[in-house]
């Protein structure tokens, strides 16, 4: 009893190396349909390593698939290879940390979500600050890249407690203006 135990166990183990060992399928073979990639022989949702290529060398964009669905850390890049995002998903929902950057490398946001929602401590940099923001009506065009436009905190994808925010100013560098306090993070 003991032996088959052990041998099933050895299975189910070596299965799930088999699947974590397996080689990327081009992006290419797949076709999306509603949010589910699929086979395109097959339309089957696929399971496993995917990437796509800008060239021979250079990946545009890679990650892990679960019955169709985006899941585990998905990761795309710049044509001349810097990282543009890295984001966690689970089972087709942003799930984890993420973070973007400009072409340059410079961060551009970095946050958290939860069951698709933002969770916890965000921040944006300049100049992408603008279009991410939740108070982009309220913030100048553009800033130095790379440097910290706001900080706040999501509780279920809404803003909450106090958000810090700076600015460009005349002649150069940043101010700090006063922060914009939203209901208190739970």
């Amino acid at each position: 009893m003991t032996r088959s135990l052990l041998l099933v166990c050895g299975l189910f183990l070596g299965g799930h190396a088999a699947l974590s060992a397996q080689a990327p399928l081009n992006f290419n073979e797949l076709i999306e349909r509603r949010g589910v990639y699929l086979l395109r022989g097959t339309l089957e949702p696929y399971t496993g390593p995917v990437v796509a290529m800008w060239d021979a060398v250079l990946v545009r964009e890679r990650g892990t698939l679960l019955n169709g669905r985006w899941d585990g850390v998905h990761e795309t890049y710049y044509f001349e290879g810097q990282l543009e995002v890295r984001e966690s998903w689970r089972s087709g929902v942003l799930h984890g940390p993420f973070e973007s950057f400009f072409r340059e490398g410079a961060p551009s946001d970095k946050g958290t979500y939860r069951d698709g929602l933002l969770e916890g401590p965000y921040e944006s940099h300049w100049s992408r600050a603008m279009t991410m923001s939740p108070h982009a009506n309220h913030m100048p065009d553009m800033g130095p890249m790379g440097e910290l436009a706001e900080r706040g905190n999501y509780a279920a994808g809404q803003p909450c407690g106090e958000w810090y925010r700076w600015v460009p100013q005349d002649g150069g560098g940043l101010r700090a203006e006063d922060p914009i306090t939203y209901a208190p993070c739970p």
